[in-house]
């Protein structure tokens, strides 16, 4: 592990007595007293709810609050070397986190090298540390007790372990490959050649320890593209209770998503293989089953927006809600659909749909989605070319206007509020008592401004817009919420960040960052996850 960084070279250390605001906490460097958490450089954090302006006085030093809260890095853990990855200007390296439930006093790390960790939660400590996978760390979840932890590896055999939090010693394994069939580990300079390995394609703990993923394994043999997936329940002693399919389907099953009070399950459903496809699966689409048994209840689909696209696709945004009678898909195609649970479509934002720039059509695809207290949240991503476009691998001649936009929708499709900045957006995530939502950004396709990475901060809590619940109005005048007031901080780092992240109800945010090439082939940053608070 690197020397605990408290501060890392994106941001200069305050100096002695003064006090830091943070999101409902202030700092306090230097100064007399012990209240708070001390934190290993001698500082201390005090949960401090403030007001902007407001005078504020800790530890006999006092201060006036800014408009808006400071983000400051706790510590940062090392990773390992990932140079020649980024040097081959390919992916980025696959990163998955988790705080411990409860007090998040510990955060599970699993790595693209194959690596699995568990550090202390405030000071990055490392309480253990396994070399898991001969290739990476998929997925990492805690049990509702936080007295076990899952990993689950994308290898040959794409195992499933359940660890001993303290020792990383194996309670228990499953070979997902035994199901969705094994393939051998890629070539030395295969840098994709991963991701044709078997994995678990998510992983939903339910509250009574079982868990639910979808096992899957899209690969080639001879020239012929093939698929195998199924969606498993399993118990918490590592038996299989419950697959969907009975047997294994030639088809893509993907990111479970779980509506444990409504008793469902939703699942991604594509096909990428030689030959046709199944019958009876919503291809392209969402399928809904109940979290008991996996009986079918409704699959959702939408029509390709031709002559854009010749199919329709969704990468990660889907999610059922029983008590809102709601289907969320989010098309890679720019649509947000949102379906009754009898998949009757009900509304439709096409704010990322394809639109002309001149004469080429560009789009802002949907990369994450999900229903959160009775609305939809979804992000966009970058601007693209569609593919049935005449020239699908050209750069977009300019920015789609919603492209990287954070949208909040109530469910009959009206925007409740919305946030666009400077940052490209790589995925989101929700604080563990919902109040909260963490976004990543990373690195920008358009320029090369090195001060966007991090991760932002909104407050979910607030009122819709109407400034009730803070004091300020939000709405434009267009009558819809912005979402800048609801911006509370924005979370600096060096490097760019990856897609998945983890928010703690106490407000720390663990990103996990990588290095960046420079025009001249010289690399900056480096391969760690950093907890900012």
């Amino acid at each position: 592990m690197l020397p605990l960084l408290l501060l890392l070279s994106c941001a200069d250390p305050p100096p002695e007595g003064e006090l830091i605001f943070l999101r409902d906490a202030v700092l306090v460097q230097g100064g007399a007293g012990d209240e708070g958490r001390a934190l290993p450089d001698g500082r201390r954090l005090v949960e401090r709810a403030w007001a902007p302006g407001a005078s504020v006085t800790l530890a006999g030093l006092t201060g006036v609050a800014p408009r808006r809260a400071e983000c400051l890095p706790l510590f940062s853990v090392d990773l390992g070397d990932v140079s020649r990855l980024i040097a081959s200007g390919g992916m980025n390296p696959d990163t998955t986190l988790a705080f411990s439930p409860g007090d998040a006093r510990w955060l599970a790390i699993g790595s693209h090298r194959g690596e699995v960790l568990v550090v202390d939660g405030w000071t990055g400590e490392v309480r253990a540390r396994r070399s898991l996978a001969e290739t990476m760390v998929k997925e990492v979840a805690w049990s509702p007790d936080g007295a076990t932890l899952y990993a689950a590896e994308q290898s040959p055999d794409a195992t499933l372990h359940a660890l001993d939090p303290a020792t990383l010693a194996d309670r228990w394994t499953l070979d997902l490959a035994d199901r969705v069939g094994r393939s051998t580990p890629p070539a030395g300079e295969d840098l994709y050649g991963v991701f044709s390995l078997p994995a678990a394609y998510g992983l939903e703990v339910l509250p009574d320890g079982a868990l639910v993923t979808a096992a899957l394994h899209s690969w080639s043999e001879d020239g012929v593209a093939l698929n195998r997936a199924q969606l498993l329940r399993i118990s918490p002693d590592g038996g299989v209770v419950d697959a969907w399919p009975d047997t294994p389907v030639d088809a893509l099953l993907r990111d479970p998503s779980v509506d444990v009070a409504g008793g469902l399950v939703s699942v991604v459903v594509d096909h990428t293989a030689s030959g046709p496809p199944p019958e009876g699966l919503p291809l392209g689409g969402v399928q809904v089953l109940t979290l008991e048994g996996f009986e079918p209840v409704t699959g959702v689909t939408a029509e390709p927006l031709k002559p854009w696209f010749k199919v329709a696709r969704i990468w990660s945004a889907a999610d059922v809600s029983r008590a809102d009678d709601t289907v969320l898909m989010g098309v890679s195609d720019g649509r947000l659909r949102l379906s009754g649970l009898d998949g009757v479509l009900r509304a439709e934002h096409r704010e990322g749909a394809p639109l002309l720039a001149g004469d080429v059509p560009i789009h802002a695809s949907i990369g994450w989605g999900r229903l959160h207290r009775g609305q939809a949240i979804y992000a966009t991503t970058n601007t693209y070319i569609p593919w049935g476009s005449a020239s699908p691998d050209l750069r977009p001649p300019a920015a789609h206007p919603h492209e990287n936009t954070l949208w909040v929708l109530n469910l009959d499709g009206s925007v409740a509020w919305s946030w666009t900045g400077p940052q490209r957006i790589t995925g989101f995530t929700l604080s563990d008592d919902g109040d909260h939502l963490a976004v990543g950004a990373g690195a920008r396709t358009t320029d090369t401004r090195r001060d966007l990475y991090g991760g932002l901060v909104f407050d979910l809590a607030q009122s819709d817009g109407t400034g009730e619940a803070t004091g300020e109005a939000t709405g434009e005048a267009t009558g819809e919420a912005t979402g800048e007031a609801r911006l509370t901080a924005f979370c600096p780092t060096e490097g760019p960040v990856f897609f998945r992240h983890a928010l703690a109800a106490d407000g720390r945010l663990a990103l996990a960052e990588h290095p960046y090439a420079e025009e001249s082939g010289a690399q900056r940053g480096a391969y760690r996850v950093t907890v900012l608070r």
